[in-house]
């Protein structure tokens, strides 16, 4: 059942132009918050948002709303009316490539259907293993979020397309102290519904608070030029945030120094990156089988053995500015939200090298893992790995803190030179932001690869 109540006859009543295009996105959501810190449990929420949103395109303009009470006849003629008052003609929408929705999770786990207080336990468990993992632990803090919500559209097209989209995320920050100085280790956990990822973790627990204590005796890195292994969470990070959001159409507009730095058929960077997008595999965050304008999913390749091959990651709106059809990265956070190109499942394909032969091959470098954050301007990107060990004549060595990795973007592709044959396939609780859309659901799988003289300074 539509959540509209499938009625196509708020198009008709709504005073369209003909030529115009509008759509009616209406979302129910269940969310869960349960958060643990000083020593206790702190709040357990569980609240729900349902409210929907109207766009109109056409030659008189264009506007998106969105509300929580209005119906969705009275939101199309709102759209219609502001649209003919902002009155700045939109392009074309490019043709549409219908999807089907889909909500499969793989296994029986499915998050809504494990029982709160079975959540609360499990998880105040791992809390109290936190606390209780070193003598040294100095505090811990647990954040656990769901979100379950039922989506229908449905356009004047015709398209009508109801599916269920679901997104589970855990960050348990691990701290220790030592001569004033406050460290941390992490355990970083997210899925598109499956809980099944949630069971099992205390070896990573035990692991992030080693690494807390570790830290904290830890000397601060020198900063200065590293050959640096990154191992898979991190280098998909590094995939999502650098040629990932550089494909994004809609940084294309207007920008002819970015067409011509990503034109296909450029050499950019080593052949061993063959680095795609996709609509992922279901029970993953970044899984879109259809995405929120009910576009087809369909996968990308961005870098084919160093070579660009498709530059754009579009929407219908950019995909008809640049006549190409569109590829299933309309994605929005939610009904207040117009959707826009963003990056779904981000992968690079695994190479032939071992992690020895990647660590191996360097004198002075450093081995990252995991990340506790990452960011790019799409000139330059910065990265603050969770853990770092120097690597010295091919042996991985002691840790090291404060390291902050950075470079220019289009420089880092040919700092690659090797890549792991083991392709990472999980998903941790780290979001995508855009245009004040955050934090959206993403994936991004890879395996270990190596860079050559990357700047590290001292965070």
């Amino acid at each position: 059942m539509l959540l509209t109540g499938g009625e196509p006859g708020v198009f008709r009543h709504a005073g369209l132009a003909s030529g115009d295009y509008a759509e009616v996105r209406t979302e129910r959501t269940r969310i869960l918050d349960m958060v643990w810190r000083g020593g206790d449990v702190e709040s357990v929420t569980l609240s729900r948002d349902e409210g929907r949103c109207a766009r109109v395109v056409g030659a008189a303009g264009s506007s998106f709303v969105s509300s929580t009470e209005d119906s969705a006849t009275e939101l199309v003629r709102l759209a219609k009316a502001n649209a003919a008052q902002i009155a700045v003609p939109a392009g074309a929408f490019a043709p549409a490539r219908p999807g089907v929705s889909s909500d499969d999770v793989p296994g029986a786990d499915v998050v809504e259907s494990v029982p709160v207080e079975e959540k609360a336990a499990l998880l105040g468990g791992y809390y109290d293993a936190a606390l209780n993992a070193h003598a040294n632990v100095a505090g811990a803090l647990l954040y656990y979020r769901e979100a379950v919500s039922d989506i229908d559209l449905v356009t004047s097209e015709g398209l009508a397309l109801t599916w269920r989209r679901r997104d589970l995320t855990l960050q348990l920050t691990v701290y220790a102290s030592a001569a004033g100085d406050r460290t941390a280790g992490s355990v970083s956990v997210g899925s598109g519904g499956d809980f099944s990822v949630l069971r099992k973790l205390d070896e990573r627990i035990q692991a992030a608070a080693e690494t807390a204590v570790g830290l904290a005796r830890a000397p601060v890195v020198e900063s200065g030029g590293y050959d640096v292994v990154c191992d898979g969470p991190l280098a998909g990070v590094w995939a999502h945030e650098t040629i990932g959001h550089l494909c994004e159409a809609d940084h294309h507009l207007g920008d002819a120094e970015l067409q011509r730095a990503l034109r296909p058929g450029r050499e950019l960077g080593s052949p061993l990156l063959t680095i795609t997008d996709g609509p992922g595999l279901p029970g993953a965050r970044g899984y879109v089988p259809v995405d929120d304008e009910g576009t087809a999913g369909r996968p990308i390749h961005l870098l084919r053995d160093g070579v660009v091959a498709a530059a754009r990651l579009h929407d219908r709106a950019t995909a008809g500015a640049f006549r190409d059809e569109p590829t299933g990265n309309a994605r929005s956070l939610g009904y207040r939200h117009p959707p826009l190109p963003r990056v779904r499942t981000i992968a690079i394909a695994a190479g032939d090298s071992s992690d020895a032969d990647l660590v191996g091959g360097i004198g002075r470098g450093l081995l990252a893992r995991g990340v506790l954050g990452g960011q790019t301007d799409r000139a330059g990107f910065t990265f603050l790995p969770a853990e770092c060990r120097e690597i010295r004549d091919g042996q991985v060595g002691r840790l090291v803190r404060g390291v902050v990795l950075s470079g220019g973007v289009l420089d880092a592709f040919r700092a690659v030179d090797g890549v792991g044959r083991d392709q990472w396939r999980g998903d941790t609780s780290a979001g995508c932001g855009k245009q004040g859309q955050y934090p959206l659901a993403v994936s991004s799988w890879a395996p270990s690869i190596r860079l050559r003289g990357i700047h590290v300074r001292t965070g």
